[in-house]
């Protein structure tokens, strides 16, 4: 850690018409040199210069970076210590590469330096201007994210107030992901034979369980081939969630195809990393447009309702624990609705009743009062 040092000031360099500025370096602490364009002979240019450096030494003083308060400094450890999951580290590690380009093109430091049009900043900045752009809702977590981080610096005090906090940035409704069709899978398994094992591995757990990519990686003291069975890790749960592991039968095909696989260290696959599972999605992508590696979730629960199983054992098979979660997976469409239809024993319909016809259900009524002799012979109904 570099102790407080001097403020910054101006020097006048040899064989330069122009100011220089020495200041500490806000991240690494170190002295650098800032050449101006603010010319020595020139009074309203020494001002300027006057007013930069004084600039410099506020910064200095706001940020006091002997006492470890830059954000460099200390939010690597705190997510380490403050995460167990190692999934969850890792991506919060992804989120703070991302808020550290940022902050770094816009000169935030330090916690006090934050203000709160920053984070619609950001937004903008994460969808338009980085050469790995995300979506608003993966940009939303990413602020909610530097929030969370900003709450930690006002308990250190570091900062005053959590600026971020205030911004109320509003989730966006995620495009529905749709099924696969048989078609479709014969596509994708001709391309997996293109990339490496691990991809075909996954994507037949995926299709055949119903299970996550991050739930694909599974170690072989986990699977019975024998008794047909496989527990399974919920991603999604806490540690010490009850339903955080749970066991489901597999089919004679998957049983047959996991005796055949490439091993990964006694794990149906290689240590998860982002890159994979971007990589898995591209590869989906370029054999069928459109399908990502959750369609295969989708595709399962919708085949678990086509083909007849209840609502609660299909809810058992992927853990899920409410309905409404559940119902938002099925696609079942209104062919689907009517083969169900079919298999109903509704009740047949009764006989339809034989309505009279006009004509005689006019005999033996007289005219309406009123009406002429002549009209009654015409048939003109008289008003």
């Amino acid at each position: 850690m570099w102790q407080r040092c001097p403020v910054a000031y101006l020097r006048q360099r040899s064989r330069s018409p122009f100011w220089t500025i020495i200041h500490r370096d806000l991240s690494t602490g170190r002295w650098i040199q800032l050449t101006t364009r603010y010319r020595i002979d020139d009074p309203k240019d020494c001002e300027k210069a006057v007013r930069e450096a004084a600039k410099k030494s506020t910064e200095e003083a706001i940020v006091r970076p002997s006492r470890g308060e830059n954000f460099v400094e200390w939010v690597e450890d705190y997510i380490d210590q403050h995460y167990a999951q190692k999934v969850t580290i890792r991506r919060a590690h992804y989120f703070w590469r991302t808020l550290r380009v940022f902050m770094f093109e816009h000169g935030i430091h330090h916690p006090k330096q934050v203000k709160y049009e920053h984070a619609a900043q950001f937004m903008e900045w994460r969808q338009n201007d980085t050469g790995d752009r995300a979506g608003h809702n993966t940009a939303r977590m990413e602020v909610k994210f530097w929030s969370f981080l900003m709450s930690e610096a006002v308990r250190r005090e570091y900062a005053d107030r959590n600026a971020i906090a205030l911004a109320r940035i509003e989730i966006k409704a995620a495009k529905p992901k749709r099924e696969i069709t048989e078609e479709e899978i014969v596509l994708i398994r001709e391309e997996f034979k293109k990339e490496d094992p691990w991809m075909a591995t996954s994507f037949e757990l995926l299709i055949n369980l119903g299970i996550r990519f991050a739930e694909s990686r599974i170690h072989s003291s986990r699977i019975d081939l024998k008794r047909h069975v496989i527990e399974l890790t919920d991603s999604k749960r806490q540690a010490t969630d009850p339903r955080k592991y749970f066991s489901v039968p597999i089919s004679d095909q998957l049983a047959a195809y996991l005796a055949t696989i490439r091993w990964y260290d006694n794990y149906t696959l290689p240590e998860l990393t982002r890159p994979m599972n971007r990589n898995f999605n591209r590869a989906i992508a370029r054999a069928v447009k459109g399908v990502t590696s959750h369609c295969c979730r989708v595709s399962f629960i919708s085949r678990c309702h086509r083909s007849g199983l209840g609502e609660h054992e299909a809810m058992r098979l992927v853990n899920h624990s409410t309905r409404m979660v559940h119902r938002v997976y099925s696609k079942l469409n209104v062919e689907d609705a009517r083969n169900a239809m079919m298999r109903l024993p509704l009740p047949p319909p009764a006989e339809p009743q034989q309505r009279p016809s006009r004509r005689s259900s006019g005999q033996g009524k007289s005219a309406p009062t009123g009406a002429s002799s002549s009209s009654r012979k015409k048939g003109i109904r008289a008003f």
